[in-house]
């Protein structure tokens, strides 16, 4: 159940007009309503399966559809046979069914429109005008028009003749029309001359218009001709007519398919162009990084986790329309995934399946006109109360506001004890401290907060769980302009040392040290998941230098030994036939000698391999010393030894161990060449300290800094963003990714800045 009331407050059909904008047709759009949010998992899965598929086709293929013409007027029940309809209702036809097929083929479903439908669709398409007229070259009408210009030319080489001849008796030397016929213009006083029907007469009485009865008989042939034409034409629209309207039935299904269809093609648009995931249904709510749906980039992402056990969350902290904007957030993306399964959140998220929705979200004045602003609110939330059960989902705005505040607050504690009794899910927010300390203390409720930045006196609109806010009014209105005396006399008046303010500070710090410690956890496992990879990159090169070099060996020996095998059985057959000579003695003694010669050459081979890899000091390394490792000679530096032969070496960013056998003195780098003219970029400043700037500034300090670098051919740079609300971390993250010179990014290790400092490396 969903009141009007709700629907209002959460602006949702502001939401769906957004799903609409995407719809192809009037019964797809019209579909999409409130009315389709259901509590049915079943039917929301099977929605989210065929939106999936849809959307795959969009995204993976590309294929999008035409819009469909609305062809209402084929297809109301009053129609009777045997009508007639406007031609611009048979383009309207040949438009849908057109558009039809096209569904068709992106359904992969031909038999959706028959062939019949799509025939005529064709012909109706070729035989009309834009305007829904037969077209003249229509094969039926295109030979009447030839004989009606037979027609007109008789009568214009008769009426010419007539004033050729007898110039005298005639006005002027071309025939005139009137009445839609032709007729000649003849002096008054040569009108005895002229047999014929007069037709008219000029505005001053002195040409008389007569049609000559010969005339009389063209001028109907003409005419005749014309009827023809609207009598054939008029057949060809009433011949499409009935047999549009034979497809009546079949129209009227095609338009239940379309609506159907059109209402999950709507919202996988939606879901491609807001990137958004498909919901998993679970007795948790937890969002990742999610957005309001009319605020999109405007918003700062939501993340909130609300474990099954808890049914109550009182939402606190700064008044900046943070705490009224979430609550809409969880109630609007659970309706959204209670109609399509899917909402703007990032991957990760779950939310459970609500049976009923209601909200208490404004003033009282929109419930009871008469009544007080608290009045109107109770009025509501009374109501709320006869009406919730274990599965609504119930938003309260600043409940108990506009009374007596010790009332209010005990009225509000009440509340939440009754709901969370009744196992509704309820979202409150409010300033008061007293119910802070009542969620505080029972492990069915859950405090969260707005957070607030201190150094610049305005919120950051994130949320955090777990932790009650405080409403910061001093620093806000000291912000909007409140005389200094004003605030520092508050500020001054307040008892430091209050449960909840305590309660908050104590809270605040160890939520900071647990932010430290959470991001140096994830830095360390970021270096511990680049270190595995690499490794296991230089893993795979290693095995497959050492198959290739194997087989490269294999197949060379393979080649010697076949050489050898024949060479040795050539002598061993020499020998074993006649007498042993001293030619056969020779060449076994040769063979013998080649054998070890060959021996002894691989022994020298290896000897100057290892030579090569050692170098002069070979085994010996001491701190300090650069080397080159492995087969590859990745040059590091020696870090210690180790002992027995072993080495810890830095490689890059990594701290590796390898023995001696894997390692050998590096060359002197060669210096570059200094070029003979000078630059006139300035030197890298190092780091970058971009806080207190826009993106913008941001982005055009980077890109000098990178410019610099390469120039004075540097490799490496830094960034101080700070913390912040993260967006200029997150735009910056984003600008170097795009950039080619760019290698790699990462967050400073936590005792250099940790999350407020990126290092930047340039390829």
């Amino acid at each position: 159940m969903i009141s009007q009331r709700t629907v209002k407050d959460l602006e949702f059909d502001r939401v769906l007009d957004l799903v609409r904008a995407y719809s192809l047709s009037d019964v797809g759009r019209n579909a999409i309503s409130v009315d389709r949010v259901t509590s049915d998992t079943a039917v929301l899965e099977a929605r989210a399966d065929r939106i999936s598929s849809i959307l795959g086709k969009i995204v993976n293929e590309g294929r999008q559809l035409s819009p469909f013409v609305p062809i209402d007027a084929l297809v109301t029940q009053d129609a009777g046979r045997g009508l007639v309809h406007d031609g611009a209702d048979l383009l309207a036809y040949a438009s849908f069914v057109s558009s039809f097929e096209e569904l068709s083929r992106f359904e992969d479903n031909p038999a959706l429109c028959a062939d019949g439908m799509i025939q005529l669709a064709r012909e109706i398409a070729a035989g009309l005008d834009g305007d829904g007229s037969v077209r003249d070259s229509h094969p039926l009408v295109r030979p009447l028009f030839r004989a009606l210009e037979a027609e007109r030319s008789r009568r214009a080489a008769y009426a010419q003749e007539c004033i050729s001849s007898n110039s005298q008796l005639y006005q002027s030397g071309q025939a005139v029309y009137r009445n839609e016929r032709v007729v000649l213009p003849v002096r008054r006083e040569k009108r005895g001359l002229v047999s014929g029907y007069v037709q008219g007469s000029s505005a001053s009485g002195g040409t008389l218009y007569v049609e000559p009865f010969e005339l009389v008989e063209l001028n109907n042939n003409v005419t005749l001709a014309e009827d023809e034409i609207r009598r054939v034409k008029y057949q060809i629209i009433s011949g499409f007519s009935h047999r549009v309207d034979s497809f009546r039935d079949e129209l009227r299904s095609m338009l239940s398919y379309l609506a159907d269809f059109d209402f999950h093609y709507s919202f996988a648009m939606f879901i491609h162009r807001t990137k958004s995931q498909r919901t998993v249904f679970s007795d948790t709510i937890r969002l990742v990084g999610a957005r309001h749906p009319l605020l999109f980039e405007k918003a700062v992402p939501i993340s909130l986790t609300v474990p099954p056990q808890c049914r109550v969350v009182v939402l606190s902290g700064a008044n900046a329309g943070g705490k009224t904007v979430t609550m809409k957030t969880v109630a609007l993306f659970a309706l959204l995934s209670q109609i399509c399964a899917h909402a703007p959140f990032e991957e990760g998220s779950s939310l459970p399946v609500f049976s009923s929705f209601f909200t208490d979200i404004g003033d009282g004045q929109s419930i009871l006109e008469n009544f007080s602003t608290f009045s109107g609110h109770m009025a509501n939330v009374a109501e709320i109360c006869r009406n919730s059960d274990a599965g609504s989902l119930v938003l309260l705005d600043e409940l108990g506001s506009g009374t007596d505040p010790a009332e209010g607050a005990a009225l509000v504690d009440s509340l939440l004890d009754y709901f969370k009794d009744k196992g509704s899910m309820l979202f409150v927010t409010s300033h008061y401290s007293q119910v802070k300390l009542h969620a505080y203390g029972d492990s069915g409720m859950l405090n969260a907060s707005m957070e607030f930045d201190e150094g610049t006196d305005r919120p950051t609109f994130r949320v955090i769980e777990g932790l009650p806010g405080d409403s910061h009014a001093i620093a806000i209105a000291k912000r909007m302009g409140l005389p200094a005396k004003v605030v520092a006399s508050a500020r001054a008046s307040l008892d430091p040392a209050s449960s909840v303010s305590q309660m908050i500070s104590n809270l605040n710090g160890r939520l900071r040290a647990l932010d430290r410690k959470v991001t140096e956890l994830t830095l360390e496992k970021k270096r511990y998941e680049k270190m595995e990879s690499e490794l296991a990159l230089r893993q795979k090169e290693l095995d497959e230098l050492r198959l290739h070099y194997e087989e490269g060996s294999a197949d060379e020996l393979r080649r010697w030994m076949k050489e050898t095998r024949r060479r040795l059985e050539n002598l061993v057959r020499d020998v074993s036939t006649g007498s042993l000579d001293s030619r056969k003695t020779h060449a076994v003694k040769s063979f013998i000698r080649e054998l070890e010669d060959k021996s002894r050459e691989a022994d020298k081979s290896v000897s100057a391999q290892k030579a090569r890899m050692k170098g002069p000091d070979e085994g010996s390394f001491k701190e300090g010393d650069e080397v080159l490792c492995g087969s590859f000679g990745r040059r590091g530096i020696i870090l210690r030894d180790l002992g027995k032969g072993r080495y810890q070496v830095s490689l890059d960013s990594m701290k590796m161990t390898l023995s001696s056998d894997d390692l050998r003195p590096a060359p002197a780098e060669k210096k570059a060449t200094v070029s003979p003219f000078r630059v006139s970029t300035p030197r890298p400043s190092l780091t970058l300290d971009l806080r207190g700037r826009t993106l913008a500034e941001a982005v055009a300090a980077i890109d000098d800094e990178i410019e610099s670098c390469l120039v004075h051919s540097l490799s490496s740079f830094s960034i101080i963003h700070g913390y912040g609300n993260g967006i200029l971390s997150q735009g910056i993250h984003s600008y170097l990714s795009k950039r080619k010179e760019v290698k790699d990014y990462y967050f400073a290790n936590p005792e250099d800045g940790g999350m407020g400092k990126t290092y930047v490396m340039l390829g």
